[in-house]
């Protein structure tokens, strides 16, 4: 027998206890491997050359925009109060589910702000390119300004939001911006990826330019 805290476990139980601490640590290895997998699968449609150097901003976009994004603009009826989806969006019917949105929501929304600093971080081994360089989000136009006064090649930059999970796991959810060291003015192209695992890859299926939202 095993003695935790006051609780004298048994035989079976130890065994048990193991096996979900085992499956426990299986799923969130699987699950963060697909994360990894669905950006770099990304990453590789608009830059095939694992060569080429990319810039990325080290600060995780926040998860709480990426659910807002997909829900998408809304509207108060007058009469009973009540918020409606517009249904002009982009995300339409039936992959946008107001159930599977409120399950995403209820486990993901504030998690930015729950998670330590180190999990709101990308470091360079999460991205199969050999040349990646990350810097400050905060320091973006002095990061710009530098480039430019030492006339070096313009470079694509990128930021994205940790990806996560709609529709139980079907689908990878993430926020992505993009623009080159020519962008004074910020990540001009702004956009929310939805992916789905097809024959052990992830593929885009939907994306989605409108990030102004309303509520």
């Amino acid at each position: 027998m095993k003695l935790i805290g006051n609780i004298r476990l048994s035989k079976k139980a130890e065994q048990f206890l193991y096996l979900l601490v085992t499956l426990f640590f299986i799923t969130n290895l699987t699950n963060a491997q697909n994360k990894k997998q669905a950006i770099n699968d990304f990453l590789h449609t608009i830059i095939p050359d694992y060569n080429q150097k990319i810039f990325i901003t080290k600060e995780k976009t926040s998860t709480n925009h990426v659910i807002d994004i997909f829900k998408g603009k809304t509207s108060k009826n007058s009469l009973t109060n009540e918020y409606k989806r517009d249904e002009r969006e982009e995300i339409k019917p039936p992959l946008y589910n107001e159930e599977d949105w409120r399950k995403m929501k209820k486990k993901y929304y504030h998690k930015a702000e729950e998670n330590t600093v180190a999990n709101n971080l990308w470091v360079s081994t999460d991205f199969d390119y050999k040349h990646i360089e990350l810097f400050s989000a905060h320091l973006f136009i002095e990061f710009i300004v530098y480039h430019s006064e030492q006339h070096r090649p313009i470079t694509n930059i990128f930021s994205f939001s940790e990806p996560i999970f709609y529709s139980g796991k079907k689908y990878l959810v993430f926020k992505v911006g993009q623009g080159t060291t020519e962008s004074i003015n910020g990540l001009t192209d702004n956009y929310l990826i939805i992916m789905k695992k097809e024959k052990r890859k992830w593929v885009v299926i939907n994306k989605s330019y409108q990030l102004d939202v309303f509520y």
